[in-house]
């Protein structure tokens, strides 16, 4: 890569030049900060603070940018550099003491520069570093969207795919799913689709990871149990139990993303919760079936039903909790009896308007998938 630096204040007397022990600091904290998912931003924090002024590093032919520790200039810079790059003649901001220009090949891409500050004898260095770091950003970036591209392709044909089909292909992703694989659907805040993506890559190495409209979707070899935990401090998140058979891969996305719409508790991984996500990913018909058959025929009674087995089936807590009286209650339940055949008085009624509520739940987050 041709880095040439142009040093736009006038000839002084330099400092001595950085180390080498000083440059291969800098170097590999900044490819560290690439590949720890950052992109360019942090090249940028590190060449100023080592060069004590404002390095931005503009590449338009990539349609990136980024300044530190001043960005308001950054509009600038990106239209000089741009003008630069088309080749039509173009004033020189000032304050930028130097620039060093970044190419892959012979295409350029940009420009790294100094602004705001005297140009140390180590500017040359320090700039060609932060330029290669930046191109090494840019590679990376390139090979993660093809990447996250032909994962989301391989996601919206899981379910026509066969077992050997869906692994060859992970395989040619780099991923290996032969003993399985977790799903793990979150739903990131505005602007941070990328950073998942990243903590993604980072903590699930061997994962295949895709943005699908508002989520971030991944099918990963390991447990994700500890991204899960915090990813959840700042964003919904669903996970599915471990997915033996890959033939079964989009089930077991379908069941994460179900999850995250009820709130993806932990307690959605067990018991008869497990097996209502897992019916609603794979025969939405028989949850139907199954509200039907208990607290469907009784939707005006849900709220209270929901409020009286929260409280221990006891009519007097149910009461205060819902600023009822408890003849009232009394009276509800019989009419949820009568209109289901289920008594919620008693332990078999109870077991089964219970379940049919979980399984309403189910059959609601799977409505609102389908709407998306």
């Amino acid at each position: 890569m041709e880095v040439p630096l142009s040093v736009l204040a006038e000839t002084r007397a330099r400092t001595p030049t950085a180390d080498v022990a000083t440059l291969r600091r800098i170097h590999l904290g900044m490819i560290d900060a690439v590949l720890a998912g950052g992109g360019i931003a942090p090249v940028a924090a590190l060449a100023a603070e080592h060069l004590h002024g404002t390095v931005a590093i503009v590449l338009p032919a990539a349609d990136i940018a980024a300044a530190a520790p001043d960005d308001e200039r950054l509009p600038a810079l990106e239209h000089y550099v741009a003008e630069r790059l088309r080749g039509g003649p173009v004033k020189v901001p000032p304050g930028i003491v130097a620039e060093v220009e970044v190419r892959s090949g012979d295409e350029p891409l940009g420009a790294v520069l100094l602004t705001g500050a005297e140009p140390a004898g180590d500017a040359r260095e320090i700039l060609e570093l932060a330029a290669l770091a930046a191109l090494t950003a840019v590679t990376l970036r390139d090979q993660r969207v093809s990447q996250r591209r032909a994962a989301a392709a391989l996601f919206d044909e899981l379910e026509q795919l066969s077992g050997p089909e869906v692994l060859a292909r992970a395989q040619r992703l780099g991923a290996d799913l032969s003993h399985g694989a977790s799903a793990l659907v979150a739903r990131p805040p505005a602007g941070h689709t990328d950073r998942v993506l990243a903590a993604i890559a980072q903590e699930l190495p061997g994962a295949l990871a895709a943005a699908r409209g508002d989520f971030v979707e991944a099918l990963t070899p390991g447990s994700p149990d500890r991204l899960t935990q915090r990813l959840r401090a700042t964003m919904p998140v669903g996970v599915s139990p471990q997915e033996p058979d890959p033939a079964a891969f989009g089930s077991a996305l379908k069941a994460a993303a179900i999850a995250l719409q009820l709130g993806g508790g932990e307690e959605l991984l067990g018991g008869s919760w497990r097996l209502l996500i897992a019916t609603g990913a794979t025969n939405p018909g028989e949850l139907r079936s199954l509200v039907g058959s208990t607290v469907g025929p009784a939707p005006e009674q849900h709220d209270t039903l929901r409020a009286y087995f929260e409280h221990g089936a006891n009519m007097n807590a149910t009461a205060n909790a819902i600023y009822a009286h408890r003849h009232t209650i009394g009276n509800r339940l019989e009419r949820v009896r009568v209109l289901t055949g289920h008594d919620p008085q008693t332990p078999a009624g109870q077991a089964q308007l219970s379940l049919g509520l979980q399984a309403l739940d189910v059959e609601r987050a799977v409505s609102r998938l389908e709407r998306r």
